[in-house]
């Protein structure tokens, strides 16, 4: 007998904000969250040891860093709340932040029915606008 492993698709996803030259610590203030990724315009990279172009703020959605559905990441984002993305909003508005859900999805299995598109349900798309936030979806076919 052959035991044959099937992958299935993968989403990373995450909220990231952007600006030119915010201080992360501010976004982290303003929500009660914790970045899991930071840098600030100007600081060194702590890869390059060039300064950065720019300032991030970025915190991974859902169970866990890697999902196999959407869902459970858009679920997790959706229970945050709308004051929160009101939060979000606000320090965007007031600092220059610009917010976006970024979500990257590996394909691996041509005939995996979750690997067929990515659904955002009427909850996700209002806690977006009300955080003002856009959307980016990244896509990567390993087969």
């Amino acid at each position: 007998m052959y035991a044959f492993a099937v992958e299935v698709a993968m989403f990373r996803i995450s909220l990231r904000l952007v600006s030119d030259d915010g201080d992360p610590a501010e976004v982290s203030a303003a929500t009660g969250m914790t970045a899991d990724t930071a840098t600030r315009a100007g600081e060194p990279s702590a890869k390059t040891g060039r300064p950065h172009k720019f300032s991030s703020w970025s915190v991974s959605v859902g169970p866990q860093p890697c999902v196999e559905r959407a869902e459970e990441a858009f679920n997790a984002l959706i229970s945050w709340g709308l004051p929160l993305a009101r939060r979000f909003h606000e320090v965007c508005a007031k600092e220059g932040w610009e917010a976006s859900l970024g979500i990257v999805q590996e394909f691996r299995t041509p005939d995996e029915p979750l690997e067929k598109g990515i659904s955002l349900s009427r909850q996700l798309i209002e806690w977006l606008a009300t955080a003002g936030a856009g959307i980016e979806i990244d896509q990567y076919i390993y087969y």
